[in-house]
């Protein structure tokens, strides 16, 4: 089996999150929660590279300035490195590990969400952007509010880091997941 060290990161809420794994075991984790912004402490956050075979991002959905402040830093890590980069969903990473039926979700605005169902750790339909007070969770299900942690976006991306090589094509097509549907405004 091929072992990486990926270097992990999570932008997509006011936390920032990032995080060192080596395969599947954390080496390190920092979480910086507000009022630090990711593009004021994420160079600083993320540490020595030395050593760093890959990156994993958070997609989102989130902060539309968090999402592209921490997906340019992956991109540009992993260009300059020429080391593979892949993403994952912050709300999948909230769910990792999670047995059974739960809810995960992260701030969207004020007074809103982002929230996917999962059932353990599958995805049980497409993110929704709901207003926090009208949110009903399926029976049986369990709430888990993010922020969503680097070492669990590490974890989801591994099976397409390990092994993998750099793909310029590949590292620029990746997109942050800017979720649409809020709601209209009248007025």
């Amino acid at each position: 089996m091929v072992r990486v060290r990926i270097l992990a990161l999570d932008t997509s809420t006011p936390t920032t999150c990032c995080a060192l794994l080596d395969d599947d075991r954390v080496v390190r984790e920092q979480r910086i929660d507000p009022p630090a912004k990711a593009g004021d402490v994420l160079p600083a956050a993320l540490g020595d590279l030395t050593g760093v075979d890959a990156v994993a991002v958070g997609l989102g959905p989130g902060s539309f300035t968090g999402l592209r402040v921490g997906l340019a830093a992956a991109k540009a890590i992993a260009y300059a490195r020429r080391i593979p980069i892949a993403g994952a969903s912050s709300l999948a990473a909230i769910a990792l590990g999670q047995p059974g039926l739960v809810v995960a979700a992260t701030e969207a605005r004020k007074g809103e969400l982002f929230a996917q169902a999962f059932r353990d750790g599958s995805p049980q339909g497409a993110v929704q952007v709901i207003r926090a007070a009208e949110l009903r969770l399926p029976e049986g299900a369990r709430l888990l509010r993010g922020p969503p942690s680097a070492a669990a976006i590490g974890r989801l991306s591994l099976p397409r880091l390990r092994g993998a090589a750099y793909d310029a094509a590949e590292c620029f097509a990746l997109a942050p997941d800017y979720v649409q549907g809020f709601p209209a405004r009248g007025g």
